[in-house]
């Protein structure tokens, strides 16, 4: 066992541990943890008391919870300390944020994990070297944005309580691949021969050389801004042979449903041969265009209501359209009708059946 100091004993708990990560302590509470910690060595058992470490619900689950536990056990079984798997099996189980401080922990005093301390207030940073290609793992369980700068040059803004996954060596790679959860926003170096993929939930965002954000709004809602540059947003549905695909031009933007494929918003700032920008918005109330080109207005119609629609591109060309409607069913066909009585769209509706 490892003994302190005097001053160092004071009672750790699992919520002194938690606002030190939301840089919500004390300068007093914050360097008298890092203190405690700097001088337990690996007694991890010293850091909570037996009747915290009690309390730790084992059902609990958070992202990357095998990978953690794998490290943490590959580490226990090298150095063979069998005695602590007890406590590493409750630490495996423990609530994520305390998980991304021990293993923070560890990182900064394992050779076998070969990486440096992160700033585990803010952020920890893992190396996957479990797969041939080596991934970075980011998790930002602070208050305020991170900045991070991928190897390509590309500079990531990871916003509060956000996780992010990529490569560490672009160089290497066909593709830029991202993976997030959360919130972040992207100013990616150009690099034509590479093109710049971000999952997020349901949803894949492409550029070449561009700034844009994609923020997981819900459970269900993904909103992607472009501020400069030009991107393409897909969604797919495989089970049910549907998808969704999208360019947009800077400073437009759109919120979609990527459960159900819809478009729950866009904004079109910049519409072809005018300087009028355009809205969409659907809710359970309403439908509702303004100023959205007749060509924009046919793709949403068909996305969200999954019909299939014949037209004359000529007739609609450069043409645009703005109405209001109660949000029932099969509105589309009383939207159809009011375009082809306004702009003698000659637009005709397939019924499947």
């Amino acid at each position: 066992m490892t003994f302190l100091p005097y001053s160092y004993y004071m009672k750790i708990t699992r919520e002194l541990i938690n606002r030190y990560l939301k840089n919500q302590c004390s300068a007093e509470e914050a360097a008298y943890l890092e203190d405690y910690i700097a001088h337990l060595g690996e007694s991890l058992d010293q850091l909570l008391s037996k009747e915290e470490w009690d309390l730790i619900d084992e059902n609990l689950d958070y992202p990357n919870q095998q990978e953690i536990k794998d490290k943490i056990f590959a580490f226990a079984k090298k150095q063979n300390v069998l005695k602590y798997n007890r406590k590493l099996v409750r630490i495996v189980s423990a609530a994520a944020a305390v998980i991304v401080f021990i293993l923070g922990f560890y990182v900064s005093l394992n050779p076998f994990l070969n990486q440096p301390a992160p700033e585990v207030r803010k952020i920890a940073a893992i190396k996957d070297q479990t797969e041939e290609i080596s991934n970075l793992y980011y998790i930002n369980s602070g208050n305020d944005n991170m900045l991070l700068t991928a190897s390509d040059g590309s500079v990531i803004t990871l916003y509060p309580q956000s996780e992010i996954k990529y490569a560490e060596d672009f160089s290497i790679q066909q593709e830029r691949v991202l993976y997030l959860k959360g919130k972040a926003k992207f100013e990616v170096a150009k690099d034509k021969s590479k093109p710049f993929r971000v999952h997020s939930t349901g949803v894949v965002t492409t550029a070449l050389g561009t700034v844009f954000s994609v923020d997981e709004l819900r459970s269900t809602q993904t909103q992607i801004k472009l501020m400069e540059g030009k991107i393409e947003v897909k969604a797919v549905d495989h089970q049910r042979g549907k998808e969704l695909v999208r360019t947009f031009l800077p400073h437009e933007e759109i919120t979609l449903d990527h459960r159900e494929l819809k478009v729950v918003e866009e904004i079109k700032t910049h519409t072809i041969g005018t300087d009028r920008g355009g809205h969409f918005l659907q809710n359970n109330q309403i439908i509702q265009f303004k100023n959205i080109a007749l060509e924009d207005v046919l793709t949403i119609l068909m996305q969200n209501y999954d019909i299939k629609l014949q037209y004359d591109k000529s007739l609609i060309s450069n043409k645009f359209y703005s109405g209001t409607f109660t949000n029932k069913t099969n509105v589309f066909e009383e939207i159809i009708r009011e375009i082809n009585y306004l702009h003698h769209a000659g637009i005709n509706y397939i019924n499947p059946q």
